[in-house]
């Protein structure tokens, strides 16, 4: 039986894994994800009823209206 062990020394060798342009993607990706992730919540904390969003203080664009009604 034979097997076979990789033992990498760490260093990367190539274009898109030690220079600057993967640095920069890898930088756009996170950031792309940051803001999809940002964008998930919002939405499921404006989905959620107004009473609850007025609890936790989220700001909310239908506050005007909302307040006009309960005066």
């Amino acid at each position: 039986m034979t097997t076979i062990i990789h033992r990498g020394t760490g260093k990367h060798h190539g274009l898109f894994t030690t220079g600057r342009a993967f640095t920069q993607f890898s930088s756009f990706v996170h950031s792309l994800s940051g803001r999809w992730q940002r964008w998930q919540t919002e939405r499921e904390i404006e989905s959620m009823p107004f009473d609850i969003r007025k609890d936790i203080g989220w700001p909310s664009a239908d506050i005007e209206k909302n307040h006009m009604r309960m005066q």
